[in-house]
C-alpha cells in the first residue's frame, strides 16, 4: 500500500511538473512565437550541461544511499551531510565555469553571441540544483512533503506566467521565472531539514568515500542528458537562423513527457524499496518487484504511445496553432519513445541502479549517447526537425536493448515480456479505430477528447477480454481491499 502511495503522490507531481508549463505552452505560443519559445528552449539546454556537472549524479546516489541506510538515524544524518556538504562544492564550481564560458562565448557568431544576455540568466538553473535535497526525501520513501511543497511553487508559476510574460519581449522575464521558481520550490523543502536531520561533528564526515560512486552515477547521468539536450542545441547550429526548431521540438518533448509522467514516475518510487530489499539480501523480493513494475509500465506506455502518434498533429493545430504543426508531427514519431523509455526505467533506474550495477547501467546510456551523437550528424542534415526526432527514437531503443542484454542472466526475459503482447494487441487494434476518427473530425478540443474517450474504451474492454495481468491482478486488490474493510 505504501507503494501505491507514493505512486499516486509522485504520478501527481510528476504530472504537475510537465503539465504546468503545458497549460502555459497555448499561451506562450501564441506571445512569444516560435522565435522566443526558442530562446528559453536553446539557452536551457547550454546551462543543462553546466547542470549535469553540479548535480553530479548525486540525485541518484543520495536517494540510493539514504534508502541503504534509513533505519539507523545517526548514519542517516551523517550520510545526507556528506553529500550535501560535496553537492554544494561541486555546485559553486560548475557555477564559476558557466560564467566564464558564456563570458568567453559572448564574441562566437550565431545564437551564443545574439543571447549571451539569455544564456547570464539561466544561471539560476544550477543555483536551483545546488539546492535541490529531493533526494533525501525520496530515500526516505517520503514523497508527500515534495508534492505539497512543489506543487504550490508550480501553481503560482503558472499564474505569475500569465501575470509577467505579455508579449515577445518579455522572453527575458519568461526565461527568470522558470529558473527562480525551481530555486524557490527547492529552499522549501529546506524548511523540513532542521526537525529531521541533525549535524554531527565535521571531523567525523568522511567525503572521500562518495567521490567515486558520485562520479561513477556521474557519467550516466551525462550521457542521458546528451541524448535529451544536444538535439534542442544542435537544430539551430545545423539550420542557421531557425532557432524556433528548438521551440518545435521542445514543445513535442514536453507533451511527450506528460505521458512519460505516468510511467516513470514508478521508478522514482520503485528505486528505493528495491535498494532496501537488496541491502537485506531479498533478492526474490527484488525480482518480483520488477516482474510487476515491467507489467503495470508496459499496460500504460502501450495506449499512451498508440494515442500520442495518432492524436499528435490534430492536437498541436488547435492546442499551439497552425503555424506549430511541425511539433504534432514530431510528436508522432518521438511516440515509440514511451514504450521504450518505460521498459529501460524498470531496468535501468528499478533494477541495474539499486542493486549497484551502476557499470551495466552506465554503458547503455552512454551507448546509447554517442549513437544519438552520430545519428545527428546524418538525420539532422536530412531531416531537419524529424531527423532528431528519428535519432532520439533509435538511441533509446539501443538503451532498452543494452539493458536487455546484460539482465538476460539475472531476470526471465520471456516473465518480463509475458504480457506484453496482449497489450501491444489491444493498443493497435486502438490506434486501428482512433486514425479514422482524428481525420474526420475537426482540429478542436471536442474531436481530441472523443478520440481518447473511444481509444481509452477500447484499450481496457480488449485487455480485460484477454485477462491481461494488470486487470486480473487490479480486480484481485479490489476484493482484497473490500474484504480488509469488512
Amino acid at each position: 500500500m505504501q507503494v501505491v502511495k507514493n505512486y499516486l503522490y509522485n504520478v501527481f507531481y510528476q504530472l504537475l511538473v510537465v503539465l504546468a508549463p503545458l497549460i502555459t505552452m497555448t499561451y506562450l505560443s501564441h506571445v512569444l512565437g516560435a522565435e522566443g519559445m526558442g530562446v528559453q528552449a536553446w539557452t536551457n539546454s547550454i546551462v543543462s550541461y553546466f547542470l549535469l556537472f553540479a548535480t553530479l549524479g548525486i540525485t541518484l546516489y543520495g536517494q540510493r544511499e539514504i534508502a541503504y541506510v534509513r533505519d539507523d538515524i545517526d548514519l542517516r544524518n551523517k550520510r545526507f551531510w556528506e553529500i550535501q556538504l560535496l553537492h554544494t562544492c561541486v555546485s559553486v564550481v560548475a557555477i564559476i565555469v558557466y560564467i566564464v564560458f558564456v563570458f568567453s562565448m559572448r564574441h562566437v557568431s550565431g545564437e551564443f553571441s545574439q543571447n549571451t544576455h539569455q544564456l547570464y540568466l539561466q544561471t539560476w538553473v544550477i543555483v536551483s540544483g545546488l539546492l535541490d535535497i529531493s533526494w533525501y526525501f525520496m530515500g526516505l520513501e517520503d514523497f508527500r512533503k515534495t508534492v505539497i511543497r512543489n506543487s504550490l511553487v508550480k501553481i503560482a508559476m503558472v499564474i505569475l506566467i500569465f501575470l509577467v510574460v505579455k508579449s515577445p519581449d518579455d522572453v527575458n522575464n519568461y526565461i527568470l521565472l522558470l529558473a527562480l521558481t525551481q530555486v524557490a520550490g527547492n529552499i522549501t523543502m529546506w524548511f523540513y531539514i532542521p526537525g529531521q536531520v541533525k549535524f554531527p561533528k565535521f571531523k567525523t564526515l568522511e567525503f572521500k568515500q562518495h567521490m567515486l560512486p558520485t562520479l561513477g552515477l556521474f557519467m550516466p547521468t551525462i550521457a542521458t542528458q546528451i541524448y535529451l539536450q544536444l538535439n534542442k542545441t544542435m537544430l539551430p547550429l545545423f539550420q542557421p537562423d531557425s532557432i524556433g526548431l528548438s521551440a518545435f521540438y521542445e514543445n513535442a518533448d514536453k507533451i511527450i513527457k506528460v505521458s512519460l509522467a505516468l510511467v516513470t514516475a514508478l521508478g522514482t518510487v520503485m528505486l528505493p524499496r528495491v535498494a532496501n530489499y537488496f541491502s537485506k539480501g531479498n533478492l526474490a523480493a527484488v525480482n518480483k518487484a520488477i516482474y510487476k513494475s515491467m507489467d503495470f509500465v508496459t499496460a500504460l506506455s502501450v495506449p499512451l504511445m498508440f494515442g500520442m502518434m495518432a492524436l499528435g498533429p490534430k492536437m498541436t493545430i488547435w492546442y499551439m496553432g497552425p503555424s506549430f504543426l511541425p511539433a504534432g508531427w514530431t510528436i508522432s514519431i518521438l511516440s515509440p519513445i514511451i514504450v521504450l523509455i518505460a521498459w529501460s526505467n524498470v531496468l535501468g533506474t528499478q533494477y541495474l541502479m539499486p542493486i549497484s550495477r551502476t557499470k551495466d547501467f552506465t554503458m547503455s546510456v552512454t551507448i546509447g549517447a554517442l549513437v544519438n551523437i552520430l545519428l545527428n550528424f546524418v538525420t539532422i542534415p536530412l531531416w531537419s526537425l524529424y531527423g532528431a526526432a528519428v535519432a532520439t527514437v533509435l538511441s533509446e531503443g539501443v538503451v532498452t536493448l543494452y539493458q536487455l542484454i546484460v539482465v538476460r542472466h539475472d531476470l526471465s526475459i520471456s516473465t518480463l515480456f509475458s504480457g506484453t503482447w496482449k497489450y501491444l494487441v489491444a493498443g493497435a487494434i486502438m490506434f486501428a479505430v482512433i486514425v479514422p476518427m482524428t481525420i474526420r473530425l475537426q482540429a478542436n478540443p471536442t474531436g481530441t477528447v472523443v478520440c481518447i474517450l473511444v481509444g481509452a474504451i477500447i484499450y481496457f474492454a480488449i485487455i480485460f477480454i484477454l485477462r491481461a495481468k494488470l486487470v486480473t491482478e487490479s480486480i484481485g486488490f479490489v476484493k482484497k481491499f473490500i474484504k480488509d474493510r469488512k
